[in-house]
């Protein structure tokens, strides 16, 4: 339907009305259902990785898990001490710790233009016009350079400002735990404004990957045409937020999929599958669930099962649109009814509030596969949208070593046991004294004269049978398997069961080892690149000089708004590479740096102090101050002062003539020239050494 084609009265409610909008809200909520029941595999195996990761104490043990469809202790009956072997949370920290140590850091560089000679332009040297025109052409690019330049470094100051403001660290390790134990983390990049200073900022968040859905109809996720994320938050600030009744959001706390309430599992939970939701009731307010839809592909009109009638209604709208949608609420929270009476705009087909409220609050949509979240995934799934936890090629391993040790550990206590057989002939005097407490580490059992047959006879001590050694060979292998599924082979805890022969044998086995953290680390430092893309989006779209000067400076936040906020969209995005510098959020090896430095000191040292007798002590300082950082050391002792500046030569009265030049050298030999009786020149001045520390 073209736009001028569009009948001014088309959004009155006497037309469509609230149908449409009912018609919408209910079409996305019925795609919402579609995802959750395509993202099922992925759900449960994240929540019986979680589980074992920090499920309850007896969870393994339950009918509905043990004795489902996982079927490992169907036919035996359970032991009667029973524990849960927890090896992921081993993994978790040992690798979430090396992966993500410290917040990474960013560098934004221009995309250099390539260097065209003229005379591949076809501009000869005599050609005065065609190289007055390449120069200005030159000179033009030239500028363009430098003012690309200046928003490159006005963004990295910028970019590295507010991890440490807005703690990207806590935020980035959240994402890097679920991750390994559900298999995706996801940040949300989005604007916080401080309540004591009312200036804004652009962050990147952790949410849980619960509460991401994705199109059910893609394969990978660069073929997405729309996302979801759930929200809960209370009644009155939903209501707030959206201009809305609080009586018109009533109706979904009492929905199927309600608002009072969230699909968490608590302690105790239960159903035919171990996986029952359990209600979140809220405690301090009544808390409102809803949908924030990022869509690709329209506002709804042309979804699916939509009625035909209103196919191509919201056209004008676009591809990119945001719907927000909850259950029980006949309409997008964002777009009331109340909005289809306004007058329609003819510039755009639409009521203009409509426009307005369905835009995404921030256009990541500029960029290629570009949305409002960055998810971590370490182990992608061909032909499947969610990848694979790290944690799911050893859960058969798990199981078996929390069925296994269980079953040990009740063998011990039986075998603990003291068996002792007493003939029916013995006294019920003799059985009292034995099950009497002992005194001082003795007990003394009195035999009556009148028995008059041994002790042996009377009581004797049963012999527990002992376990079989095999079963802890079969332990031993399984947990061996389980180690390579997870990475937590001996090297990753330090240790070594053999000596290694040589330093070119550590180094091998060394660099193995990091195989799989690297591999990780690497994932987590493109992530973090791709959220730094987006927050300099973010902040290019949001942010105003208020906003941006006490990171920048007057002049900074000027140049902000001259050449940053003034700058189009697509060329944030894609005239600038955003960089995490290469293991800058790992947790560095400290020895390994002091060996660097130490050789470098022993190479560049001699070399950079020559330069200090010419005033150079710039490279110098700068290997100082590289060397303390290795050393944990103050830096400042050690540091070369730089030389004083030239003294200016005296300034004459005003009016004097200027001072005569130098006389030219006498001619002729040197034993000619008169001689000066002066002072003997002063000797050389000697370099600074370097430090007694810094010695090789």
């Amino acid at each position: 339907m073209a736009v001028g084609d569009l009948d001014v009265n088309a959004f009155a409610p006497s037309n469509v009305g609230e149908d449409v909008l009912r018609s919408i809200a209910k079409g996305w909520l019925k795609k919402i259902e579609l995802a959750q029941k395509h993202k099922k595999p992925f759900t449960e195996d994240a929540r019986e990785a979680m589980d074992f990761f920090d499920g309850p104490q007896n969870w393994f043990w339950r009918d509905s898990y043990s004795k489902s469809e996982y079927g490992y202790n169907r036919s035996i009956t359970p032991p009667g001490f029973r524990m849960q072997v927890n090896r992921l949370f081993e993994a978790v920290k040992l690798f979430s710790a090396v992966i993500y140590h410290r917040n990474p850091v960013r560098t934004v560089t221009p995309k250099a233009f390539p260097y065209v000679p003229p005379d591949l332009l076809g501009v000869q040297p005599t050609d005065a016009v065609g190289m007055q025109q390449y120069q200005m052409a030159a000179q033009s690019t030239m500028q363009a350079d430098g003012i690309r330049r200046l928003v490159a470094d006005l963004m990295t100051r910028l970019l590295n400002f507010t991890p440490q403001q807005l703690d990207l660290k806590t935020h980035c390790r959240r994402v890097v735990d679920e991750a390994i134990i559900k298999g995706a983390g996801v940040w949300w990049t989005e604007l916080v404004e401080d309540p004591g200073s009312n200036t804004r900022s652009v962050g990147s968040f952790a949410d849980s990957v619960d509460n991401l859905l994705l199109d059910p109809d893609a394969l990978e996720i660069e073929d997405i045409t729309w996302c979801a994320r759930r929200c809960v938050h209370p009644i009155d600030v939903v209501a707030d937020q959206y201009g809305l009744d609080r009586n018109e959001l009533r109706s979904n706390l009492e929905g199927r999929t309600n608002a009072r309430s969230e699909e968490v599992r608590e302690p105790g939970s239960s159903s035919d599958d171990g996986r029952a939701p359990r209600r979140r009731v809220g405690k301090t307010n009544d808390l409102v669930t809803y949908w924030k839809i990022y869509s690709k592909t329209g506002f709804g009109d042309r979804l699916k099962d939509s009625p035909a009638d209103q196919r191509g209604l919201f056209d004008s709208l676009g591809q990119n649109v945001y719907i927000v949608v909850a259950e029980g609420v006949d309409y997008p929270l964002n777009v009331s009814p109340q909005v289809l009476s306004e007058q329609v705009d003819p510039a755009t087909g639409m009521p203009p509030t409509l426009f307005t409220a369905t835009q995404w609050p921030i256009p990541f949509w500029a960029q290629a596969n570009g949305w409002p979240f960055t998810m971590l995934a370490f182990h992608r799934k061909p032909g499947y949208v969610w990848p694979i936890s790290h944690v799911k090629p050893g859960i058969p391993e798990m199981r078996f070593l929390c069925w296994a040790f269980s079953f040990l550990a009740q063998r011990v206590a039986i075998s603990c046991e003291t068996l002792v057989g007493v003939s029916k002939a013995a006294d019920q005097d003799i059985k009292d004294q034995i099950l009497s407490q002992s005194q001082a580490g003795f007990k003394i059992v009195e035999l009556s004269e009148m028995v008059g047959r041994s002790v042996n006879d009377l009581v004797s001590v049963f012999q527990m049978p002992e376990m079989s050694p095999e079963i802890w060979k079969v332990i031993s292998a399984v947990t061996e398997m389980l180690e390579k599924r997870l990475g937590l082979t001996e090297l990753v805890y330090g240790l070594t069961n053999k000596q290694m022969r040589s330093a070119t044998e550590a180094s091998v086995r060394s660099e193995q080892i990091s195989i799989r953290p690297d591999d990780m680390a690497e994932c987590v430092e493109n992530s973090m690149s791709e959220i730094a893309r987006k927050e300099a989006m973010a902040s290019r779209w949001l942010l105003t000089t208020d906003d941006v000067q006490q990171v920048l400076g007057p002049i900074g936040a000027y140049a902000w708004e001259q050449h940053v906020a003034s700058a189009d969209m697509i060329s944030i995005a894609k005239e600038y590479d955003y960089r995490i510098e290469a293991g800058s959020a790992r947790k560095p090896n400290k020895q390994t740096r002091i060996e660097q430095m130490q050789a470098a000191l022993q190479n560049l040292g001699p070399v950079l102090s020559n330069l200090i007798g010419a005033g150079i002590v710039d490279p110098f300082n700068a290997l100082i101050r590289d060397w303390a950082e290795s050393m944990d050391l103050d830096a400042t002792p050690y540091l070369v002062p730089p030389p004083p500046p030239p003294m200016a030569p005296p300034m004459g009265p005003p009016g004097a003539p200027p001072e005569a030049g130098p006389a030219p050298e006498p001619q002729g030999s040197p034993a000619e020239q008169p001689q000066d009786d002066g002072p003997p020149p002063a000797p050389p001045q000697e370099l600074p050494q370097l430090p007694p520390e810094l010695m090789p």
